[in-house]
């Protein structure tokens, strides 16, 4: 395996990216094939028998599977930062409004040394 990694390091830049793409592209699409033939064999076997409904074609497995991606979740969203992200949303609300402002001075003054000698600790 290091004889070939050897080798593929030693290509020219273009062609390493061209190599992966490819790889890339090849990869995608036998995986979107078995992944495809998966949703059509599951959906054959179950739902007939449980709900009465006919089969369905590859196809039609396929465009099952995009429309429920655009109905209930987006194609990879990245929702890692949806915490911080809502913390941020909410102390921005919170410093536009005048009220906010006038706790979070209070908090600087005596409400942080407050919650920390009674045991609580900030995030």
């Amino acid at each position: 395996m290091s004889q070939l990694n050897e080798k593929f390091k030693a290509l020219p830049k273009w062609t390493q990216i061209l190599l992966m793409a490819l790889l890339a592209i090849v990869g995608i699409t036998v995986f979107g094939f078995i992944f495809g033939y998966i949703i059509m064999w599951l959906w054959n076997k179950l739902m007939p028998e449980i709900f009465g409904f006919t089969t369905i074609t590859y196809w039609q497995g396929i465009g099952l599977f995009v429309l429920a991606r655009i109905l209930l979740g987006s194609f990879g969203s990245d929702n890692s930062n949806k915490v911080s992200s809502s913390k941020t949303k909410k102390h921005a609300a919170a410093s536009a409004d005048p009220d906010w402002n006038r706790y979070n001075a209070w908090w600087e003054k005596e409400g942080k040394n407050a919650f920390e000698s009674y045991g609580g600790e900030e995030e």
